[in-house]
């Protein structure tokens, strides 16, 4: 869980990065999310999905779990269930530009992760001494 909650902490870090997937059709119709939003919604709800795949909430209902992240990322983001359906839906129907749009969420994802190995990296002591009863003989 903790894992969970620094990687949507870097998703949020991430978010004043500007997004590289353009779209050069007409603009998306009023009450559809900015692209750039999108892309790090869509980047959490990856993250939501990999969770559970991955069976890290380890509760007898991890629907109702789920969808408590996904209540919380609308709130955070001030969207709710049906935009981002109806924004999903109309990138949808946009293949090459949906595919440039999950391009970018895959590197965002891909670069949450290198600064979370980089941090436990670092947190590793270098220099940690051998376990204090691993040098005591045993004594019989």
């Amino acid at each position: 869980m903790m894992r969970l909650s620094c990687i949507g902490i870097l998703a949020l870090l991430l978010g004043s990065c500007g997004t590289g997937a353009n779209f050069d059709g007409p603009p998306p119709p009023e009450g559809v999310i900015a692209q750039d939003t999108f892309v790090q919604v869509l980047t959490e709800v990856h993250l939501i999905e990999g969770a559970l795949k991955q069976r890290l909430f380890r509760n007898d209902d991890s629907g109702e779990r789920a969808l408590s992240h996904y209540a919380e990322l609308y709130e955070r983001w001030g969207i709710n269930e049906e935009r981002f359906k109806a924004t999903y839906t109309w990138w949808y129907q946009r293949p090459e530009a949906m595919d440039a749009l999950l391009e970018e969420v895959a590197e965002r994802l891909t670069e949450l992760e290198r600064e979370i190995v980089e941090t436990e990296t670092d947190e590793a002591t270098p220099n940690a001494s051998p376990a204090p009863m691993s040098s005591r003989r045993r004594e019989q």
